[in-house]
């Protein structure tokens, strides 16, 4: 009985426990389900609160897209311009002020300026919607992103202004002014002393006039401030240069042609030189346009040198023997220059560019290269005096009466000339012009020296032993047919000193 009232006792403690357990359990699952009501709701109260925070924020984010569609974002400038906030109107505004004040300054060569106002040109604002398609294209809906982000922008905006004025300031510009700059100058050939240099090229600071209004009208048009004229390529410039290479080669060639150093003696001191100097001024261009060496000018110098020192012919001023003076002229006796040769040598001596002396080439020859070119070896023959002398070296060799041609019948010996012997002869039987009524000579003659002086050879000295009275005046009704008689020991004399161009001098 014990162990049964003791089990009844387990038992009953079970099942109590039992009970309890079930209770418990009960109680529990009422909780449970109350607590999850309770956090359904608070879920609910947060999304509706996130619901509305989330729309307060996207009404927020759209008001300030908004905003942003009529304003540029902050950190904005536009041409330099802080356009913070502004809308395109305000921006405008400010653009249209700014080209009201706008001022170009022109930098010059020397780094002095002058400058263009607005206000000279009237200069304004035109409106090209180019600061309304920035804006639009400005995207409102990423503000959260742009609106702390500095960004530049650079507009070509649109100006308007009168050409007209414009290029009256510009033509008033002090840089423009005639007397204030200095034109460019090309490197060109110049002269030296003897020859031919390189002038260096100016660079000037004459302003071309149409780069200018070119450079300025871009400037304004750009908004710039500031015009560098150097840097934009306003200023003329040189077309050579002294480095140019046509121009080494022409200087070099003209010092070619002018190279020459000649030097010509016409005795007595009297020299004539052709040098650089000279050649200078016979340089021209052919028709191709080359440098060359007139050839009129070697001409027509050769010409002058001519006329200058040509003495046949020439008017001398002689001392007689008796020492007076007397004007003698014509005759064949002198220096006569062959012009057309030397002028040849002369061309060939200046293009091979000799250096020393030029020989001057003659038809005609004296025997003394001097002033005097009659010297001091000659033949003196006085018409009036009847009397001829024979000098060599300076020294008196023979002093002769003589016979000249006959006065009373015109065979007087032609006088007032210098005259050259044209060579001698002995043994010689001179004849007469042929008389047309006879056929036969008008006279001979034997002599034996002959020594002819005149041009056509018929008028010479000789001997003539049939002769014995010489000097006084014969000559006037028993003269000679126009030679001089001479007696034979004087005329014999004169023979063995005189050869070909020795100077007879009669008056």
């Amino acid at each position: 009985m014990l162990l049964s009232q003791d089990c009844q006792i387990f038992c009953e403690k079970m099942w109590y426990n039992r009970l309890q357990f079930i209770s418990y359990g009960f109680e529990g699952n009422r909780i449970k389900k109350r607590g999850k009501i309770q956090m359904k709701k608070k879920k609910k109260i947060l999304l509706i609160l996130a619901g509305v925070l989330l729309v307060l924020m996207i009404a927020a984010y759209a008001a300030n897209a908004l905003h942003f569609s009529r304003h540029f974002y902050s950190g904005t400038t536009i041409n330099g311009i802080d356009s913070t906030e502004l809308t395109a109107e305000e921006v405008k505004e400010k653009l249209a002020q700014e080209t009201e004040d706008y001022v170009l300054n022109l930098i010059r060569m020397d780094g002095t300026s002058e400058s263009i106002s607005a206000g000279q040109i009237s200069l304004v604002f035109q409106d090209d919607k180019e600061v309304d398609q920035l804006l639009e294209d400005q995207d409102p809906w990423l503000w959260i992103v742009e609106a702390f982000t500095d960004k530049e922008h650079e507009l070509q905006v649109s100006v308007s202004y009168d050409e007209a004025a414009l290029e009256a300031v510009i033509d008033s510009l002090q840089c423009m002014q005639e007397g204030n700059y200095t034109p460019p100058q090309d490197a060109a050939v110049g002269d030296t002393e003897n020859g031919y240099t390189i002038v260096p090229e100016v660079e000037g600071n004459q302003l071309d006039r149409a780069k200018v209004l070119e450079a300025v009208k871009a400037a304004i048009d750009s908004g710039q401030t500031e015009l560098n004229l150097s840097d934009s390529g306003c200023y003329l410039k040189p077309s050579v240069y002294q480095d140019d290479e046509a121009l080494n080669a022409r200087v070099n060639q003209l010092n070619q042609l002018v190279s020459a150093n000649l030097t010509m003696d016409f005795g007595s001191g009297r020299t004539e030189t052709v040098n650089g100097a000279l050649l200078k001024t016979w340089v021209t261009q052919d028709e191709n346009g080359n440098d060359i060496i007139d050839p009129a000018k070697i001409t027509e110098y050769v010409s002058s040198l001519a006329e200058k020192y040509n003495t046949k012919g020439a008017t001398r001023t002689f001392r007689t023997s008796g020492g007076g003076t007397v004007q003698v002229s014509g005759g064949d006796y002198g220096w006569l220059m062959d012009e057309t040769t030397t002028a040849q040598n002369l061309s060939s001596a200046i293009a091979a560019g000799t250096q020393g002396t030029f020989e001057v080439t003659y038809t005609n020859s004296a025997r003394s290269r001097e002033s005097n070119d009659i010297g001091n070896s000659y033949v003196e023959i006085s018409i009036d005096q009847q009397t001829m002398w024979c000098y060599v070296d300076g020294e008196l060799l023979v002093e002769t009466p003589v016979v000249t041609g006959d006065v009373s019948n015109g065979t007087e010996t032609p006088k007032g000339s210098v005259w050259k012997v044209k060579g001698k002869t002995t043994d010689y039987t001179m004849t007469g012009k042929i008389d047309p009524a006879t056929g036969k000579p008008s006279y001979t003659a034997h002599v034996n020296y002959w020594i002819p002086y005149s041009e056509d050879l018929t008028i010479g000295l000789h001997d003539l032993t049939t002769r014995s009275a010489f000097g006084g005046d014969i000559y006037l009704t028993n003269g000679s047919h126009g030679c001089v008689n001479t007696p034979l020991e004087a005329v014999k004399q004169i023979y063995e000193v005189v050869s070909y161009g020795f100077p007879v001098i009669v008056y």
